[in-house]
């Protein structure tokens, strides 16, 4: 199911397809204060892959995304864009949000809006059952709030401005703050610092990801304990959003509502039962996926809040890090800020999508620079695209090679073909490859578990690197039949295994490779990932003017993207 934004629908469906559902990733929903940036699309894409590889491995999953419509930030973004009510300003930018994902091809399975009914209710849930749990109290409040951030920064996290004397900054977002003093409400996160340094530390290493991230976590929590958290704002001065139970005068913390996102999404919190629960085939495989500049509100404050109202916590929360643009972070004052409809645009969502994902380590910031973009551009016409056009060529017979070669013909056979003095490079060659086609697919599920999708392309590209160096070394339109028929057989199952493995990664090229070499839509799973193990596609690859769907112009020197 393909749901955007009625949450309705969305909840109905959900709720039908409980019984089957063991997979459950969220991205982080996003500020729809602005248009959506390449931070948001590579947030979205990494989630997306994960999903997609879950369904073609035959395991049903979730994907939800969504928009965070409630706070100050968005209040303040509304009035100076001239709009009196602020829902109609989010009304408005959504949409945006909705639309990148669409056109990246993000297979989402819920957009949730914080702003939508059940979502409320859920939120109204968890503010309840912390409450009648002893973890929420009023109090005076004093301290430095940033509205960019939307939280509060201790003493120790403030800096006068070097720019201006006259503001002060925090030391973790470089984001003004101003000193504020009022009544709220608060919530004891201060009662959960042992018990969560514990779970993160010893009981599930695991749950934060990478390690380098739970490291400096677990380093930040000794050197900084937990403090208890204001988790509402005096309607005075947040008019926009969620009024606190039973008190007028107060509106929700923006984070306290955000993070129930994720409950929300997949049916949110049941207080019919005691305990109270979540609905556990989504919850216990559920993994959140979040940049780096906001762990402290998902490692921290959003474990203690379930912990708090005694619902369980989700599997894992992966935390990676950001883009940066020709070596420098991206400014409009710079003019190096990356727009991804524009760049998608210009070359294609799917190579795009690569891209990201090639030049990338959860751990490290990403370094956007478009000539590299043209470079991989050239690298699929030139490797990928150019492979299967070898193949295709009308010298060869791509239905007479498969005809003699698949149906368990047996990776010796392959080789023996080729096995003189003459031909030793070959059949080098030859091994390799066939290794690589059964090796592959195991090491894709591990480095995709892992968000090592740097690598997992290399590994890719060095596969289509070396079905190519066969061609050019076994020459086989200088070969007998037999000889030429085994390297276009290889070859050709290097593209319709990789086509069909590359699928969660380039979506819609992939497909159009397969299309390209005649595999069947109902053969494009992993039960036809075997060598040979699909003899039915290739019957027309030969036939002339079938063009690849990527090449390159030579007319007007500029990439066609055939969609």
């Amino acid at each position: 199911m393909n749901i955007d934004h009625d949450s309705t629908e969305a909840t109905t469906q959900m709720k039908k397809a409980v019984a089957k559902v063991v997979s459950h990733i969220t991205t982080p929903i996003f500020y729809p204060n602005a248009k959506p940036h390449l931070g948001h699309l590579y947030s979205s894409l990494l989630c997306d892959v994960q999903h997609r590889w879950k369904l073609l491995n035959n395991v049903d999953s979730l994907l939800t995304t969504g928009t965070d419509e409630h706070g100050l930030k968005i209040q303040l973004a509304a009035e100076k864009n001239g709009f009196t009510d602020p829902k109609r300003f989010v009304d408005k930018l959504y949409p945006e949000f909705i639309g990148l994902d669409k056109f990246y091809n993000i297979a989402f399975t819920r957009f949730i809006r914080t702003t939508e009914p059940d979502h409320i209710q859920t939120v109204l849930k968890l503010w309840d059952l912390c409450l009648q749990n002893g973890y929420i109290y009023k109090g005076d409040h004093h301290g430095w709030y940033s509205i960019s951030d939307e939280t509060f920064y201790p003493e120790s996290k403030v800096i006068k401005d070097p720019k201006d004397p006259q503001k002060h900054i925090n030391t973790e977002s470089l984001n003004e703050v101003t000193y504020q003093s009022e009544t709220n409400y608060y919530f004891k996160l201060s009662a959960f610092q042992d018990q969560l340094y514990r779970y993160i530390s010893e009981t599930d290493p695991s749950f934060i990801y990478p390690e380098t991230k739970r490291d400096q976590l677990l380093k930040d929590m000794r050197a900084n304990p937990l403090q208890d958290l204001s988790i509402s704002r005096p309607s005075s001065r947040l008019q926009w959003g969620i009024q606190v139970p039973n008190d007028p005068t107060q509106k929700m913390y923006v984070w306290f509502d955000a993070l129930c996102n994720y409950v929300s999404a997949i049916g949110g919190i049941d207080t019919t039962t005691t305990p109270a629960t979540i609905p556990s085939i989504y919850w216990k495989e559920t993994t959140h996926l979040i940049g780096k500049d906001i762990t402290k509100f998902h490692c921290l404050y959003w474990p203690s809040f379930l912990l708090a109202a005694k619902l369980p916590l989700p599997k894992r929360i992966v935390i990676h890090n950001h883009w940066i643009s020709n070596g420098m972070k991206m400014s409009k004052s710079l003019g190096n800020v990356v727009d991804p409809i524009m760049i998608g645009n210009k070359y294609g969502p799917d190579i795009i999508r690569w891209y990201l994902l090639e030049n990338s380590k959860i751990d490290a910031d990403g370094d956007f620079v478009e000539e590299n973009v043209i470079g991989l551009r050239n690298l699929f016409v030139s490797k990928w695209g150019n492979l299967i056009n070898r193949c295709c060529g009308q010298k060869f017979d791509i239905q007479r090679s498969i005809n003699e070669f698949a149906n368990g013909c047996s990776d010796q056979k392959l080789i023996q073909i080729w096995n003189d003095d003459v031909n030793k490079e070959v059949q080098l060659h030859i091994i390799s490859i066939l290794d690589q086609l059964k090796t592959l697919p195991v090491i894709m599920n591990t480095k995709v578990d892992q968000f090592d999708f740097s690598n997992l392309l290399k590994d890719c590209w060095k596969l289509i690197n070396d079905a190519n160096s066969l061609i050019q070394i076994a020459k086989p339109w200088k070969q007998d039949q037999l000889k030429q028929d085994s390297i276009i057989f290889q070859c050709m199952e290097v593209n319709r295994i990789l086509s069909i493995l590359t699928q969660p990664f380039i979506p819609t090229l992939s497909n159009k490779f397969l299309e390209r070499i005649d595999v069947e839509p109902e053969k494009r799973t992993l039960a036809y990932i075997k060598l040979g193990s699909d003899s039915t596609y290739g019957h027309n690859a030969n036939k002339p003017n079938r063009n690849v769907p990527l090449e390159h112009s030579p007319i007007e020197d500029e990439f066609t993207y055939h969609l």
